[in-house]
């Protein structure tokens, strides 16, 4: 017979590591041809990390972000960044890219200062062009200041750094510390069909709401949440390495016996990004890819116990631990 269930879970996820000791550099360079070139540590393995670092840099410039190429193919000689892990690159690295375009704006006026002749003091920058304080008359640009320092064997280039409270103290009586640079939120709702003659599960819709913040990249941000609700229903349903550790043959060498979701298994998919700005995000901006795929095995499980009144507690939930769990049950 087939039986209908719902489940929901509520989760939270720091950015960062925790206890300080998690920092990030960046760097800023104009080109010959007045375009900039952004060097940055952290590594962008499919959760968009360089457009959205491209995207800090082009907002607190203010210029196109076409103007902005990435690097950061080779860790040994990009800047230093702790890891590309612990959904800390869009709030740590982000913060580094703010740093570095402060400081890039600076070497910029100092650079046009003595090219043109005039005291800092008198010159603004407006996007990629200098003009004196008090007027609208253009002075130069960053193509004849790239051409300018480059031929001339000079350059213009901003560093930034960013670490997050670093050895936060602990409250003695209670406790309490700051141990993360942001905290981010999702609550998840599935509902299910379960066979309880087999005990196979029918994902049948997934009902999400993720807080991350204020959402930089719309489009990443959703394929993110659609990304990681495809692992967080494998981790729930279906991927398994056994035997588990200490055993050094918990690895698999083969998607036949690894089974991971596939396209036929994605269910109807809603969810709805949350904005709150954190006061220490760049632009309010909170990491959130590995909690994507955290609510998703708790609200399934949940929702199986609903429809059938088990509670499978070691995933992944398969129709034979299910099956047992109800036989055992009668």
């Amino acid at each position: 017979m087939i039986k209908k269930g719902r489940g929901i879970s509520a989760v939270m996820h720091p950015t960062g590591f925790k206890g300080g000791g998690d920092p990030d550099q960046a760097t800023i360079r104009l080109k010959a041809d007045g375009s900039l070139d952004l060097l940055v540590g952290a590594v962008d393995y499919g959760q968009g990390a360089k457009t959205v670092l491209r995207q800090f840099a082009a907002e607190a410039l203010d210029v196109p972000i076409e103007k902005i190429v990435i690097h950061n193919s080779r860790t040994d000689n990009m800047p230093f960044s702790t890891d590309t892990a612990a959904s800390r690159v869009t709030f740590i690295a982000g913060n580094a890219v703010l740093d570095a375009a402060g400081d890039f704006k600076e070497s910029v006026l100092n650079f046009a200062s003595d090219m043109l002749n005039i005291p800092k003091e008198e010159l603004r920058l407006e996007g990629d062009k200098v003009f004196k304080s008090d007027g609208d008359e253009e002075l130069t640009d960053f193509a004849v200041l790239g051409a300018a320092s480059n031929w001339g064997g000079g350059f213009i280039v901003g560093n930034g750094a960013y670490l997050h409270c670093p050895g936060q103290p602990i409250e003695p009586e209670t406790g309490a510390v700051d141990f993360a640079a942001a905290m981010a939120y999702a609550v998840c709702i599935v509902d299910v069909e379960v066979d309880d003659e087999t005990g196979y599960v029918d994902i049948k819709r997934v009902t999400q709401a993720y807080e991350v913040g204020r959402c930089i990249n719309p489009l990443l941000s959703e394929g993110q949440i659609d990304g990681g609700t495809m692992m967080g229903i494998g981790m729930a349903m279906s991927e398994d390495l056994y035997p588990k550790y200490p055993s050094i043959n918990m690895s698999v060498d083969n998607f036949t016996d690894y089974i991971i979701p596939t396209s036929a298994d994605i269910p109807v998919m809603d969810s709805v990004i949350v904005e709150v700005p954190d006061i220490n995000g760049p632009y309010g901006a909170k990491g959130f890819g590995e909690m994507s795929s955290n609510p998703q095995p708790p609200a399934i499980v949940n929702a199986i116990y609903d429809a059938v009144g088990v509670r499978i507690d070691d995933l992944p939930a398969t129709p034979e631990k299910i099956l047992s769990a109800i036989e055992s049950r009668k």
